[in-house]
């Protein structure tokens, strides 16, 4: 038998570890087993039962009930008590400590995925952190309140003096390299600009649920050993399983920032006492968790956010009510990978969807059966207008001030309605513009989304050709900021004119105009 190489020999090895731990925690063949036990093959379990049509439209239910593929402790009507084998430790102390007994090195590893519960300090799941070290470098945040790139040159001297195109010539950040400055440890999939103007803190959330604060250095770094030594003030914390699907402030209180996640979760971290407090569970019927694409606080209550999940619904919840039940409404049969609320008509909500539509909603109407769904389980909302795609649309988002909307998606399209007046919002929507930009992000790096500024009518989207495109409402360029890659996930300041993209390995580019505010001053 030839000898087997290097790599061989560590993959029989991890093949073993693997195993040894199945049997020690007495998972082996358990998948087997109870697809065994419920008689079922190996297809996938529909979570919503679907509308099957006839020529009356009438829906025509099965007679002979098929059995469910999961078996869970509630359904069998067994207490929810600790697995065989395992020792009772809490689970947020597994991030931290080593493992149980110190019978195996690899335990943490293997429980990862396990989501965090409840509430918990930031602290408790930071291993080399001191408390009170963390307190202090947060505590300036605490009482902050705040009620076609690729041808700019070309474009930029056609267009001659666009207003507002001085004022986006923004400076990269320069104190550290973006390479130096990794705010997370896998693909980023959500940034964050906190509103404070004293000092700069940029939140960033991974695919991998880990979540990192950027302390932004103002000052230039000195000559001597030490500084040169110096890295970048950031501190990681991992709250989550899967991506981390949006961030933002509380609006009446922006000492409090509020974390969204694809595992389902909605979580609160308050930077005055580093405290992180477990929100909502947002889950299905078969009690399984409903990931959450994308969230906006309205503007006619703070304290209500507007949710939308992975799966097509949408909900509202009320953040002083802790784990409060959220009655779902269905607005697309797929994914909706973005929504955002109209500030002219605070009960309009927009929607983009893996179905390839963009569509507009009136969340004051409900609708029992809404006709253009294949599902019978929820009832939906009002459909005021729909716009068609050619292929997914990725991201919506409105002007603060002026009623447009831009949608872009995965046809290299940016695509700008005019909503201002309600007497515009037909049953087909129109763009009054169409912008060709290339949004074909692949596998590894996030979708491209397009956001615009929260206090003023411009909007910023990456490009894949390693830059930051910004746009007026009236689809004018007004700058194209270069990077050295592509910052994929783009987040404005709502007050200054600073912007941050994120990128695939964890690292943040920042664009600010301090520079230009220093040469005013002199």
């Amino acid at each position: 038998m030839p000898e087997l190489t290097e790599f061989q020999k560590k993959r029989q090895e991890n093949i073993k570890r693997n195993n040894d731990l199945l049997k020690k925690l007495h998972l082996s063949g358990v998948a087997s087993q109870i697809k065994h036990e419920a008689g079922v093959s190996n297809k996938a379990r529909v979570p919503a039962k679907k509308k099957q049509r006839t020529s009356s439209s009438r829906a025509i239910k099965s007679a002979s009930p098929t059995l469910p593929t999961r078996r869970s402790r509630r359904l069998r009507g067994e207490a929810a008590d600790n697995t065989k084998g395992i020792p009772n430790v809490n689970d947020n102390q597994l991030l931290k400590k080593d493992s149980p007994n110190g019978e195996d090195k690899n335990f943490i590893d293997e429980m990862k995925e396990k989501s965090v519960i409840g509430d918990v300090k930031l602290s408790d799941l930071i291993k080399d952190e001191d408390e009170d070290a963390l307190l202090e470098k947060f505590k300036r945040f605490n009482n902050s309140n705040f009620s076609s790139g690729d041808f700019f040159e070309e474009i930029k001297k056609r267009q001659g003096d666009v207003l507002g195109m001085d004022e986006f010539d923004l400076d990269l950040y320069d104190v550290f390299q973006p390479n130096e400055i990794k705010v997370t440890y896998d693909r980023i999939s959500a940034t964050y600009f906190h509103p404070a103007v004293e000092k700069k803190l940029v939140i960033a959330g991974d695919t991998g649920g880990t979540v990192g604060f950027w302390n932004v250095r103002d000052e230039p770094l000195g000559d001597s050993e030490e500084d040169r030594m110096e890295e970048p003030d950031i501190t990681r914390v991992k709250l989550f399983t899967k991506n981390v699907g949006r961030i933002d402030c509380f609006p009446t209180n922006t000492s409090k920032v509020l974390l969204t996640s694809y595992d389902g979760s909605v979580r609160s971290v308050h930077l005055n006492n580093l405290q992180s407090e477990e929100m909502l569970t947002l889950k299905n019927e078969y009690d399984d968790p409903l990931g959450i694409s994308d969230c906006q606080f309205s503007y006619e209550n703070p304290h209500i956010l507007f949710l939308t999940t992975l799966s097509g619904e949408f909900t509202t919840f009320d953040t002083r009510a802790k784990n409060s039940e959220c009655k779902l409404r269905r607005l697309a049969d797929k994914k909706i990978g973005s929504m955002a609320i109209n500030p002219l008509r605070p009960y309009e909500i927009a929607t983009g969807s893996l179905d390839r539509t963009l569509k507009i909603w009136d969340t004051r109407h409900l609708v029992e059966k809404p006709e253009w769904s294949q599902y019978e389980d929820y009832p939906s909302h009002d459909l005021m207008s729909t716009y068609d795609s050619r292929l997914s649309v990725s991201a919506v988002s409105y002007s603060p001030t002026d009623g447009t909307l831009v949608c872009n998606g995965y046809d290299d399209t940016i695509r700008l309605f005019d909503l201002k007046n309600k007497d515009s919002i037909t049953a087909e929507l129109v763009p009054k513009l169409t912008i060709q930009h290339n949004c074909q992000t692949g596998r590894w790096t996030s979708i491209l989304k397009a956001r615009f500024k929260p206090n003023k009518s411009v909007f910023a989207i990456a490009n894949m050709k390693r830059a930051i495109d910004i746009y007026n409402s009236e689809g004018q360029q007004l700058a194209h900021l270069h990077t050295a890659t592509v910052p994929a996930v783009v987040s404005w300041h709502p007050l200054q004119n600073w912007i941050v993209g994120g990128n695939s390995s964890g690292k943040i580019f920042l664009f600010t105009d301090d520079s230009q505010a220093i040469k005013l001053e002199e």
